[in-house]
């Protein structure tokens, strides 16, 4: 036990992953200065580049992702600066926070073909709020709790792809565990939404995400395209960036398809899992399966610049043929299938340091 104590303090460790930290929120504060004096290039890097990669990397590596995700870092700063007051969130609190958390992704999501796709400085205001929440909330609760385990809009996701990680890296944010949630989703094996809240709305959350994640991605992607919710403007915040008339059926569709098809894949959700009470958990990582597959069946020909060379993952992969999209498709479903289902859960997200 000494020695991986010895071993996980070790200096030059450290250093690498506040390296790697300070790399990853330089790249966040530049597609945030690129959002509000760059809208154009910045939406490309966040929607084109950084959004694509992530469910992937949520899949593979989640603990990497939560030891270098730029709003996390801005939420332990102040407990890496010892200014925190690191107060406990009750368990009634985490299950609360939780629910949010799962809103909070709903909320937003639907508002990215109206609304944060188009408009570069209404993203990053976002993105300032939400860092500004995270951060000044860290001066008040411990570690992780509020936030990176808490009500963040991505965490849920990542409990729902990340039950089978490839990957497990040291946590990097933590020396030792003062055990700010309960249970800690970053080394627990096997974690998926239902096992961060056992009662409480976060519990009822949390399967509400489960079984309808895969249909209310697909509804947001059937969503019409009728273009921004705001008049266009290069500045929408303006006197020329008001409500733009007859946009709001843009607000209604973009919700009606990305709720409808959640209530959908929702409802048979709870049909299976009404006939089958005790497979709830395998249930989970089959809907996290068609959830992530369905996410890269619409995304695949835009990363690959089908239709739209400019929204190329990576410039020049537009040369593959539009007959090469469907192995494509048929490839990725195949290879989730084998990471998520295939598999037994055999690591957390983290290596769990010692306790405080």
């Amino acid at each position: 036990m000494a020695q991986a104590i010895e071993t996980y303090l070790t200096p030059p460790r450290a250093a690498f992953w506040r390296l790697l930290q300070g790399v990853f929120f330089g790249v966040g504060l530049f597609i945030l200065i690129a959002l509000l004096l760059k809208p154009e290039l910045g939406l490309h890097v966040l929607w084109n580049v950084l959004i694509p990669v992530a469910p992937a990397l949520l899949v593979l590596a989640p603990g990497l992702w939560r030891n270098v995700c730029p709003m996390g870092t801005a939420s332990m700063i102040p407990h890496h600066l010892r200014l925190s007051s690191r107060r406990q969130l009750s368990l009634a609190w985490q299950s609360r926070l939780l629910a949010g958390a799962v809103v909070l992704l709903i909320v937003i999501v639907p508002l990215r073909p109206v609304l944060l796709d188009h408009f570069g400085q209404v993203t990053g205001l976002v993105l300032i709020a939400v860092a500004l929440l995270a951060g000044g909330m860290g001066f008040v609760f411990d570690r992780k709790s509020f936030w990176c385990s808490g009500l963040c809009p991505v965490y849920p996701v990542e409990m729902l792809y990340g039950s089978k990680p490839a990957v497990q890296p040291r946590n990097a944010h933590c020396g030792t565990c003062s055990d700010c949630v309960s249970p800690c989703r970053d080394s627990r094996n096997n974690v998926t939404p239902i096992d961060a809240a056992r009662t409480g709305p976060g519990r009822w959350a949390a399967l509400v995400l489960i079984g309808g994640f895969p249909g209310f991605i697909i509804g947001w992607y059937l969503i019409p395209k009728t273009g921004s919710l705001l008049a266009d403007s290069p500045w929408p915040l303006g006197g020329a960036g008001a409500f733009s008339e007859g946009r709001g059926q843009a607000l209604v569709d973009a919700y009606a398809y990305s709720l409808g098809g959640m209530a959908i894949s929702l409802a048979l959700f709870a049909a299976l899992a009404f006939a089958y009470p005790r497979g709830l958990r395998a249930l989970s990582v089959v809907f996290a399966t068609a959830a992530v597959s369905a996410y890269y069946w619409f995304k695949l020909p835009v990363m690959l610049g089908l239709g739209a060379p400019e929204s190329a993952l990576v410039p020049g992969l537009d040369f593959l043929p539009a007959a090469a999209l469907w192995p494509l498709r048929a490839a990725v479903i195949v290879l989730f299938a084998g990471l998520l289902l295939a598999r037994r859960p055999a690591r957390g997200w983290l290596i769990r340091p010692p306790k405080a």
